[in-house]
């Protein structure tokens, strides 16, 4: 199923970036950079499929070669804090043959780049075995002069700095605390250079975002589109997942559980549960419809008719109570079979806890450590040096418990002790604390389930009310009598279309509804009750998938050198 990704970000020197280094990553080139007198060689070759440079009208021929492009362009920008290049990383749709992704990116580039004046580079890649195909798209972050062929000058502006309130800020001299004046006395106000290249606007990154899901769309069946929009701004209240990163998908990859990944799997999970219960709603939902109208033809017709007879439902009584009994058999071992998995993945997820812990864990106790560490060492120090140490285990502690509820957000205690014993002991606390907290949901289900099958047992060990027995045997009856003698309809006159609507319930009739293709005719009460059965089972469906899927369920994997 093809995916959106569309990702901007600049090459900037402030923050270490350099646009000869990136080129070399993408293209996996080595790339000389003449500025920096610097050699890079930093790509993977296995995993770049394609490279290409696209023009715009007027650059000159040598920048073809985007090693001379971009060189180019570093030599030109002269600011420590320049930002020389831009990349754009996109994912390409697995539909896509690898003529279409390159025509598709190429297409992209020239409508959305090269036509603004914007020399780019791109590479396609994937993970080295056909998977995840995505490309990098290096923008020469200045715009080319077609009548001169050289770089455009990039303009700027002096703005006022406006506050929350949409006033300007005033300019205020350190040594005096008051509003700087010029030389006539008047007052001086903030201002900032505001940069006016396209590739800078929120609006030209939403066209390029908006851009390349048309681009893809158009080469894509009706039933793979894409759609650039949030999940928020589609109105959708799916849950969107995370990413996940190479990090984590090396982790899966050795054999190990990813906390990212395993919240990407919850997250799909419960996001297709939610699809799927929609979907069966709305199949519930019709058929009510076409129960409505069938019940409003049966109502007109029987206005023609003299009221039957009651039959004679003493005959299945005995059928209709066997019917209850077997009914509420059928309920309460339901419940006790989701009881035993619930119990199952209690005790799994513990010997998971045992071997592995969770991430959570591993992060408190390595924060813990470096506190206890420094006041072990207060501890054992000599008078002379112990007042000094118990300062600095004091700090230390101030410090990591920041860092522990970073780590911990929902943990409530995250202020770890100075004193060596009483940091052993919030070691201690913490570990149960992570502990009950991941895991409560699994035990909250197991209480939860042995309430409903206590109910579910005590309902069971009563015997059926003489009223269920009878409505279900009436409705027994009124079945054989109708299968017996199926043309009795036809005896009676045709309705006219124009007597009163009686919209009395089926109960009332003793007349079974056709939601049920059983022996027993359902009424209303016993439609919504299939309802119920019906949600429970594809429930109960959803989480036998899980179990098949769920890491907590089967045996540990075992560790291949890749710690949590």
């Amino acid at each position: 199923m093809a995916i959106y990704h569309l990702s901007v970000s600049n090459v900037s020197r402030a923050s270490g970036s350099k646009a000869t280094a990136t080129l070399s990553y993408i293209s996996g080139r080595r790339v000389h950079d003449e500025r920096r007198g610097e050699t890079y060689d930093y790509g993977r070759k296995e995993r770049v499929l394609r490279v290409g440079t696209l023009l715009p009208e007027g650059a000159p021929a040598e920048y073809a070669d985007p090693a001379v492009l971009f060189n180019a362009v570093e030599l030109h920008e002269t600011g420590r804090t320049a930002r020389p290049a831009k990349k754009i990383v996109v994912a390409l749709p697995r539909e896509f043959t690898p003529r279409q992704r390159v025509q598709a990116l190429e297409e992209y580039i020239r409508e959305n780049l090269n036509a603004d004046g914007y020399a780019a580079t791109y590479a396609i890649h994937d993970d080295g075995r056909g998977n995840n195909p995505h490309a990098h798209i290096l923008v020469a972050n200045r715009q080319i002069d077609p009548a001169t062929g050289g770089w455009a000058r990039l303009k700027q502006r002096m703005e006022y700095v406006l506050d929350e309130r949409g006033e300007r800020v005033p300019l205020i001299d350190p040594e005096t605390g008051r509003q700087k004046t010029d030389k006539r006395g008047r007052r001086q106000w903030k201002r900032t250079s505001v940069s006016l290249n396209p590739l800078d606007r929120k609006a030209k990154l939403k066209a390029l975002r908006e851009s390349w899901a048309n681009t893809c769309n158009a080469r894509l069946d009706e039933t793979a589109r894409i759609d650039h929009r949030s999940l928020e701004d589609q109105g959708s209240d799916l849950e969107p997942t995370i990413h996940e990163g190479y990090a984590a998908r090396a982790i899966e990859r050795a054999g190990g559980v990813s906390e990212r990944c395993q919240t990407n799997r919850e997250i799909r999970r419960s996001n297709s549960l939610l699809t799927a219960v929609r979907a069966e709603l709305g199949r519930i939902f019709d058929r009510l419809g076409e129960l409505f109208a069938a019940k409003i033809g049966r109502l007109r017709r029987r206005q023609a008719r003299p009221e039957p007879a009651e039959p004679n439902w003493r005959y299945f009584e005995g059928d209709a109570r066997r019917q209850l009994e077997a009914d509420k058999a059928d309920h309460t071992a339901a419940i006790r079979g989701k009881l035993m998995d619930a119990r199952a993945d209690v005790g799994n997820r513990e010997e998971w806890w045992r071997s592995h812990g969770t991430e959570e864990h591993e992060a408190a106790k390595q924060i813990i450590d470096v506190a206890r560490a420094a006041s072990r060492e207060a501890r054992d120090a000599n008078i002379f040096k112990r007042g000094r140490l118990l300062r600095n285990a004091e700090q230390v502690a101030g410090e990591q418990s920041e860092r522990l509820r970073g780590a911990v957000p929902w943990l409530e205690d995250a202020d770890i002790p100075a004193d060596w014993d009483q940091a052993n002991r919030f070691r201690m606390r913490t570990t149960k604390a992570i502990y009950d907290h991941d895991m409560q949901p699994r035990t909250r289900l197991v209480a939860e389930l042995e309430r409903r099958l206590e109910q579910a047992e005590r309902a069971e060990s009563e015997r059926p009310s003489p009223e269920q027995v009878k409505a279900l045997a009436l409705r027994m009856a009124e079945q054989r009598a109708q299968a017996e003698n199926p043309t009795q309809d036809t005896k009676r006159p045709a309705p006219s279309g124009d007597e009163p609507l009686d919209l009395s319930e089926p109960e009332d009739w003793g007349e079974a509804s056709p939601f049920e293709s059983r022996q027993a005719p359902r009424t209303k009460a016993d439609l919504l009750n299939e309802i119920r059965q019906r949600t429970d089972r594809l429930t109960g469906q959803r989480e036998a998938e899980q179990r098949q899927i769920d890491p907590w369920s089967a045996q540990p994997p075992q560790r291949c050198g890749h710690g949590r």
